[in-house]
């Protein structure tokens, strides 16, 4: 009983897929009588060259072919680019560091220049005090000078005024000195 059940599912198996064939193909054959006429009114309208289409489509192919090779070497060239992207961005850290110690020179220098023209501006001030100060000393030593001068000039009256009292002695001042000798 089982054997004829399988025989006869297998029958109609096979006569799906049978009928399923021969239905595709007489479909198609009807489709193709219907719109056959269609389709060479289009193409005779359409006067399409064999060659020519033939050649667009070879063309097409090409273009194909070279839309790949090209996205092949966009893919090596962008990869190489993200090699190359990463030494830049190492340079670019590097390049900002040496130009933020630049700008902290710049500070520095700034700063240091400040500080020089400070400086020089107290050189001045002291050159000018010192000068000063020497114009004061000079006059100062003019007027010692004059003064030494002067108690000179009177050393020297008193000296001669001395002279002239022991010169022009008397018997009394001679006596007067003798004694004040022996004291």
């Amino acid at each position: 009983m089982i054997n004829i059940i399988i025989q006869i599912s297998i029958y109609i198996l096979i006569a799906i897929l049978l009928g399923s064939f021969f239905g595709w193909l007489i479909t198609k054959i009807f489709l193709r009588q219907k719109y056959q006429d269609k389709l060479d009114t289009f193409i005779a309208t359409k006067s399409v060259d064999v060659d020519k289409f033939n050649m667009i489509k070879d063309e097409l192919f090409q273009y194909k072919k070279e839309n790949k090779r090209l996205r092949t070497e966009h893919k090596k060239a962008f990869l190489g680019y993200e090699g190359q992207k990463h030494v830049l961005d190492e340079h670019n850290a590097t390049l900002d560091e040496f130009q933020r110690r630049l700008l902290s020179k710049d500070e520095v220098i700034a700063s240091l220049t400040a500080t020089l023209s400070e400086v020089e501006t107290k050189v001045i001030e002291l050159e000018k005090k010192y000068e000063e100060e020497v114009d004061a000393f000079m006059f100062e030593r003019t007027e010692v000078t004059k003064k030494y001068k002067n108690l000179l000039e009177k050393h020297e009256a008193y000296k001669q005024h001395k002279s002239m009292l022991t010169t022009n002695d008397s018997w009394f001042s001679r006596l007067f000195n003798m004694s004040s000798k022996r004291d």
